[in-house]
């Protein structure tokens, strides 16, 4: 796995790469960076050409004219810059929670070049308004009980939220995150997002009642004990998306691709490859949210 830093659309972007073949973008999620694919990149790179950025705002990447309000169109400019940047004509798109959110986005904007979508645990793009509402304002909470105050403890009890089993939280993604939340102005970046995110202005960038509009194959993962979703939402996602497969993780929160990285890479490898896989709609079907509760 290797690390690049470019001016993408105007803005100092880093993003790991590695690999060759399709061509295939990892999104991480609202709060975190790129390094949320440790444990992917390298193994996913056995087959594709994987690019990982940190995306507008968050990691080492910079900001570029956002100043306010949603950030979701800026952050998709952003992702084209950079597939043109990396020559991707054509490619796959994996996003973690607003991640996959901001993937979808991307897909309905350039339809004729992102060919497949993976989404994984994403309330952002399968809660209805009020739902998304609590799971974002939950997140928003967790995210500054980190960044005020940027320790190892604090970055730990941040993550031991939303994994099943804290004991699987990589030791090197607690250091990063101690590092990036301790630059300066990232803590007001990250609350004019989330409070971005929160504006009624942002309801036009909803995808939960689109999901019909997704004309790609799309594999959802969906972690059965994750405290910001609910499964019965992405099973009737899945039901809207006419080439759809869902695969539930059992002891696992809201990082699949971290708690359960093997089984995630060789799930998301087949995927890619075409090959079949099996559903698990009818997986923690009673599963509903006690979750966005337990992540205030």
């Amino acid at each position: 796995m290797r690390v690049q830093f470019a001016e993408i659309g105007g803005i100092p972007t880093r993003y790991y790469y590695e690999g060759s073949g399709a061509p295939l973008m990892l999104v991480h999620g609202a709060g975190v960076s790129g390094d949320s694919w440790l444990r992917n990149v390298d193994a996913l790179a056995q087959n594709f050409h994987v690019v990982a950025p940190d995306t507008m705002g968050h990691g080492f990447t910079g900001t570029g004219a956002y100043t306010g309000g949603p950030p979701h169109p800026y952050m998709v400019d952003h992702l084209i810059a950079l597939a043109d940047y990396v020559g991707f004509k054509k490619f796959a798109m994996a996003g973690s929670s607003f991640g996959a959110m901001l993937s979808i986005l991307t897909h309905f904007k350039i339809k004729d070049r992102v060919e497949k979508l993976i989404l994984i645990s994403s309330g952002s793009s399968t809660l209805s308004e009020e739902e998304h509402l609590k799971s974002v304002q939950n997140a928003y909470k967790n995210g500054m009980s980190a960044m005020t105050d940027p320790t190892l403890e604090n970055c730990r009890a941040r993550l031991g939220r939303i994994f099943y089993d804290p004991e699987k939280i990589p030791e090197e993604l607690l250091w990063m995150q101690v590092t990036l939340y301790a630059r300066p102005g990232v803590k007001d970046n990250y609350e004019r997002r989330m409070k971005g995110m929160m504006d009624p202005a942002a309801r036009q960038y909803r995808v939960a009642e689109r999901m019909r509009e997704i004309s790609v194959p799309t594999l959802l993962v969906w972690g059965l004990n994750d405290p910001r979703v609910i499964y019965s939402r992405a099973v009737e996602a899945a039901d809207r998306i006419e080439r759809s497969t869902l695969v539930g993780f059992p002891e696992c929160g809201h990082e699949p691709h971290i708690e359960h990285w093997e089984r995630f890479n060789a799930i998301a490898r087949k995927f890619l490859k075409g090959e079949r896989i099996k559903d698990d709609r009818e997986a923690g079907q009673g599963a509903e949210f006690g979750a966005l509760a337990a992540a205030e």
